[in-house]
């Protein structure tokens, strides 16, 4: 595919029509499609976060994938030819990054969710970013185990996956004996879910979610984090969640602090 015609976006905004559940497998693509999807998953966890969620969610359909499946693998590697060159820069905060997140210079994290996405099992997605000192350090695209009965509770438990790392990178940063902000930073566009997660009281919208998903508020308690809302429109990890249209998905990616490398020539 080195002379195909690029696509501006690694997820196509309209999924192909043919793409269902009940479509039926075809084991002639199975291994190409198995190899593909493991290339992009490595190079979204390495060096290309733009196409974590569509990595992600091709690869939910690696046991049993399908002609539309394959359809949007060779959609993403359109995409890839497109911007070869695109990588992250390290040293700089982007101007593209929310002036609010700008103000937390030394480390914070974001959290996201798209929530009841898939139309197959109504399961969200849960999205997070970190940045050190303004550069993208740590990112991650993953459907949620349990279905959320409302957005509320699915930005809930993006918070809650993303506090995990955040606490990983407190004690990573600590051995480094590299400063980092105390009380941690992490935010999200949600307000009631920024409710819940500071309220020691169990209300009807909270009291069926399973316990594990609330050692959040023991972490706010003792001071070691706090969270904070940001505007939908600068969330930059609304890229890991869903598909984007192009002027969105742009924004994103130059808060993220992706750029193209110039040439060497």
């Amino acid at each position: 595919m080195s002379q195909c015609k690029s696509a501006t976006v690694p997820f196509p905004a309209s999924p192909p029509k043919s793409l269902s559940p009940t479509d039926p497998p075809d084991d002639d693509i199975k291994p190409k499609y198995q190899c593909l999807v493991g290339c992009l998953l490595y190079l979204s966890i390495a060096t290309r976060p733009d196409i974590a969620f569509a990595a992600m969610w091709l690869g939910q359909h690696t046991s049993k994938p399908t002609c539309a499946h394959f359809t949007i693998t060779k959609h993403v590697l359109q995409y890839l030819s497109g911007c070869p060159k695109l990588a992250l820069a390290y040293g700089n905060i982007s101007s593209s990054l929310s002036p609010s997140l700008q103000g937390h210079f030394r480390i914070l994290g974001c959290a996201d969710t798209d929530w009841a996405s898939d139309t197959s099992d109504r399961c969200s997605v849960s999205g997070y970013c970190f940045f050190f000192h303004g550069s993208l350090v740590s990112w991650s695209s993953v459907k949620q185990r349990a279905v959320a009965l409302s957005s509320t509770e699915a930005e809930y438990y993006a918070l809650t996956h993303a506090l995990k790392e955040g606490i990983w990178m407190r004690i990573f940063l600590s051995l480094l004996h590299l400063p980092f902000s105390s009380p941690f930073p992490l935010f999200s566009d949600n307000q009631a879910a920024l409710s819940i997660s500071s309220s020691e009281t169990i209300s009807a919208c909270s009291k069926h979610i399973d316990i594990k998903h609330h050692f959040i508020c023991s972490h706010l308690k003792d001071g070691s984090f706090f969270v904070d809302w940001i505007t939908t429109s600068d969330m930059p990890t609304d890229i890991f969640t869903k598909s984007l249209l192009l002027p969105l998905f742009s924004k994103h990616c130059d808060a993220l602090g992706l750029c193209t490398l110039p040439s060497l020539t």
